[in-house]
């Protein structure tokens, strides 16, 4: 079940307006041995600078995840790094048990950042933005190290709108880590922007 508003002023590269989204995902025990519901919330917030083509914006994600009746299954949990958390690699933050990524059955991200065409033409479809990002993944039902613990970075991503999409190159270092995170300060995304 998603509900979702929307009145940004562009698909790919918004510079002003409000996104808002909460995702429900239920999965009772009457259809499923894994019974559990996901709850996603999400709001992004654009604010274009007058007479710039520069713009501020926040971009915050909140999610909380449980199971019914026995441990939520770690496919079902929340997982941060990569393109939803700069700066780590793709499953990078969070508890790890031989090897097994673990996630967690809560998490929040949220992204400050200031952006504009910068150098480029408006005409070049390039994208260019600075931005800090903190958040957390903790609640795992398979470890008893669940405390919050806040992760940080900071970087640059540079967007552009090619002929097969949108692609996102970015470099973000991380601020603030625990010792079982992985780092990871470049990204590339295809098929997506920031």
């Amino acid at each position: 079940f998603n509900i979702t508003y929307d009145s940004t002023d562009d698909i790919f590269f918004p510079t002003d307006g409000v996104s808002s989204a909460m995702r429900l995902t239920l999965s009772p025990e009457s259809l499923s041995k894994d019974a559990f519901y996901k709850i996603i919330l999400e709001y992004d917030h654009y604010k274009g600078l007058k007479n710039s083509d520069r713009y501020l914006f926040i971009v915050n994600d909140l999610g909380i995840a449980d199971s019914y009746n026995s441990n939520l299954k770690t496919r079902n949990s929340f997982s941060l790094g990569g393109s939803n958390f700069k700066g780590f690699d793709y499953r990078g933050i969070g508890p790890k048990r031989n090897g097994a990524y673990l996630g967690g059955n809560s998490f929040f991200t949220s992204t400050i950042g200031y952006g504009g065409s910068f150098l480029f033409d408006e005409k070049d479809n390039i994208n260019l933005r600075l931005f800090y990002t903190n958040g957390s993944v903790w609640g795992s039902d398979y470890t008893s190290d669940n405390k919050f613990k806040i992760r940080s970075s900071i970087g640059v991503t540079l967007d552009f709108l090619s002929q097969v999409g949108p692609i996102s190159l970015s470099y973000a270092i991380p601020l603030e880590k625990e010792n079982s995170d992985i780092s990871r300060e470049f990204n590339f995304t295809l098929g997506s922007s920031f």
